[in-house]
């Protein structure tokens, strides 16, 4: 892998810009959060998101898609383009080797907050496809590769019959805490 990436925004009124560099799946998430944030500020429909934003990247290969592709991209929507994106830069089994990522993560000596964080961090790469996990699939993930002890202990709270999602992640934070 070469130099990675560089996503630039002055502010979130201006669109971000990706500039030249090796894309991963991390990046092109954070590129796409950043253009949500402009497109709030901006309020721009889902018709007109594409077209403000599909050229604010550099690089020879995303300039020579474009290029080929301009009459296509003002006919797709927002969620075509970021597929189109993940399938121009990141390789064909990206979401494979992500969820694969997501269900090997490890609590070992980290904080469970920061276990939790990475964990759904690395989830939310893989958002709008099917290998995303819902909160009952991520739940599970969290408790299978938690550390023993913290298991244990929230065994011993009973903590297995709250619902929902959120509130049980409040929940393990705050018995990890308490540790």
């Amino acid at each position: 892998m070469g130099i990675r990436a560089k996503i630039e925004q002055s502010n979130p009124t201006k669109p971000p810009t990706m500039g030249e560099g090796d894309v991963d799946a991390s990046l092109l998430w954070e590129w796409f959060n950043k253009r949500e944030q402009y497109f709030r500020h901006k309020n721009l429909t889902p018709t007109t998101r594409v077209e403000a934003v599909a050229w604010e990247m550099s690089g020879i290969h995303a300039i020579r898609w474009l290029s080929a592709n301009s009459p296509h991209l003002a006919s797709i929507d927002w969620d075509d383009y970021q597929a189109h994106m993940c399938a121009l830069f990141l390789p064909s089994d990206w979401e494979h080797t992500t969820r694969m990522d997501v269900l090997c993560v490890q609590q070992g000596s980290k904080p469970f907050v920061d276990f939790s964080l990475e964990l759904m961090g690395k989830n939310n790469l893989l958002a709008g496809t099917d290998s995303f996990l819902n909160d009952e699939l991520l739940r599970d993930t969290l408790e299978a590769n938690m550390d023993r002890e913290l298991s244990r202990e929230l065994n011993r709270e009973n903590t297995n019959s709250i619902l929902p999602f959120h509130d049980w992640l409040d929940e393990v934070k705050q018995i990890n805490e308490c540790r």
